[in-house]
């Protein structure tokens, strides 16, 4: 089923996308690019310059893709678009991206074409309420729209880092180690998952590298105290910010306690209630680097 897959990649000059579009190409793939600046290296197939934000611009781009030849292959909506250079950016973004989305798989099936969606969120997503983020509060709804449609591949990355870190956990005694990946072991494991679809699933991509939290107590207090006061007042519109706060508060918690509720580790019991909240089958699990292992069903609706 591989063979006449088009991958269109939403935010493919960011981090990820600049991983994952030579990764695609590699594999023979269709691959077109949508973003708001070119792209240093454009796939030959295509690349189309808009602001997704801009609902004005939507025609222009959905036009350049009915153009796709009918029944040609799937065509995989690949949705990396994120603006973190505020809060307010941040959810626009992240709105108009969903929106986006749902709207052309629906023109597109219109026309023929078997569409799925594959969405990139973080496993920030996962965090209770009293730790949760701007960011992470918008992936949540954004994933909920996401889990209505028929199919539909919803991956929660790791903490992402630019180069893999050394394991030092064993300099914080007591610390809770959570788990990171690069970007480009990112951009792999979500090549994987698109070359191993499902008709609805939720993904949780668990990264090789350690990464260990300090556990501070109760002397954390007076700095947790601190960051909150900073993410709701001159702070509030940083994304930066409310990380940082959630962060602070999480490092009062004892670690057992902690590793129970730090969406950075994905702990189970916050991953089966992330699949309750969307009502998704029970989500298959992918150490970066490795290949997702298939089901009977995903052999018998794509052999």
């Amino acid at each position: 089923m591989t063979a006449g897959r088009t991958f269109v990649v939403l935010g493919g000059t960011g981090r990820l996308g600049r991983h994952l579009l030579p990764m695609l190409r590699t594999q023979g793939h269709r691959v077109i690019g949508v973003s708001r600046s070119p792209a240093d290296d454009p796939p030959p197939d295509g690349w189309i310059c808009a602001d997704l934000t801009t609902a004005a611009q939507w025609a222009s781009v959905q036009d350049r893709l009915l153009d796709l030849p009918g029944g040609a292959g799937e065509v995989v909506l690949v949705d990396l678009v994120l603006d973190r250079t505020s809060v307010v950016s941040m959810r626009r973004s992240i709105s108009a991206a969903t929106t986006f989305t749902v709207r052309t798989r629906r023109l597109l099936a219109a026309e023929g074409h078997a569409v799925r969606v594959l969405a990139a969120g973080t496993t920030a997503a996962l965090a209770p309420p009293v730790f949760q983020t701007p960011y992470g509060r918008a992936k949540r709804q954004q994933a909920l729209h996401y889990a209505r449609l028929e199919c539909v591949d919803l991956v929660l990355l790791p903490q992402l880092v630019d180069t893999a870190k050394p394991d030092r956990s064993g300099d914080r005694p007591g610390a809770v180690v959570g788990n990171s990946c690069t970007y480009e072991a990112a951009a792999a494991a979500l090549q994987a998952i698109g070359h191993h679809p499902a008709r609805r699933s939720l993904w949780v991509v668990r990264g090789s590298d350690p990464q260990p939290y300090v556990h501070r107590g109760i002397t954390g207090l007076p700095g947790a105290l601190g960051s909150l006061v900073l993410s709701r007042t001159v702070g509030r519109n940083s994304p930066t910010a409310h990380r940082r706060a959630s962060r602070e508060r999480l490092a009062l918690l004892p670690p057992r306690i902690r590793a129970g509720v730090d969406h950075h580790g994905a702990p189970e019991r916050l991953v089966r209630a992330f699949e309750r909240y969307l009502d998704m089958p029970r989500a298959r699990t992918v150490i970066a680097g490795d290949q997702p292992a298939r089901s009977k069903e995903d052999d018998e609706q794509y052999p």
